[in-house]
């Protein structure tokens, strides 16, 4: 678990921000250069961005001393007039739709992780995680909804995330990935700690200065 602190004398401290996005543009581009970034270095990961709609989104953004992205990831409410970005990839593949509608509400999708290379041997990833967690705790959410490829899909299994065989494995977003669905609860997560201590973190402001640890 990373050290969180009001001022961390670590080299590679980072301050991590929740906010609206619609309130927030100017840390919203931030997030998105980031990903894209993160993005380009996988090739066929691209065609993810196609899904991304930030107009009511909530987004955790970690950020270096000198303001530049580190990491990132989002929340998305669930509104039934407005197809969420699992719904978006996945819709013409397998009843998404129908599994979120039928879900228990208030639900979220947590989705648009990314981290970029220089942390990549931390663990700022569940950091981002525990922290979005959080956020989809502080916004009523009972159910989370989410999709994970096979190279990231024991990362949220160690927070509480259950694969859902009965909406099948896709090539998403090309055929070198075995995305599937999961579901979770952001109330019971084997990362209790972990989350607890970022709901206490954003208690204080929505704005926490921390150091990432070595991955495990």
């Amino acid at each position: 678990m990373p050290t969180i602190s009001p001022s961390s004398p670590h080299s590679l401290s980072l301050t991590l921000e929740a906010f609206c996005a619609a309130e927030r543009p100017d840390l919203a581009e931030l997030y998105c250069l980031g990903q894209a970034d993160s993005h380009r270095r996988h090739p066929g990961s691209v065609a993810a961005l196609l899904t991304v709609n930030l107009a009511d989104a909530f987004v955790v953004l970690a950020r270096a001393r000198d303001g530049t992205p580190a990491g990132g990831m989002r929340v998305h409410p669930y509104h039934p007039d407005t197809p969420l970005p699992i719904e978006r990839a996945l819709a013409a593949t397998c009843p998404i739709s129908q599994a979120v509608a039928r879900a228990p509400a208030p639900l979220v999708e947590l989705c648009g992780t990314w981290v970029a290379p220089v942390y990549r041997r931390t663990d700022l990833a569940a950091t981002l995680t525990s922290a979005t967690l959080a956020v989809a705790r502080a916004l009523g959410a009972v159910t989370i909804v989410g999709c994970a490829h096979q190279h990231v899909i024991d990362l949220y299994r160690r927070f509480g995330a259950v694969v859902d065989d009965t909406l099948g494995i896709h090539p998403y977003p090309d055929p070198r990935y075995q995305t599937c669905v999961f579901w979770a609860d952001p109330f019971a997560c084997p990362e209790a700690q972990a989350v607890d201590a970022w709901t206490e973190a954003f208690r204080a402001g929505p704005s926490v200065e921390f150091a990432p640890a070595a991955a495990a």
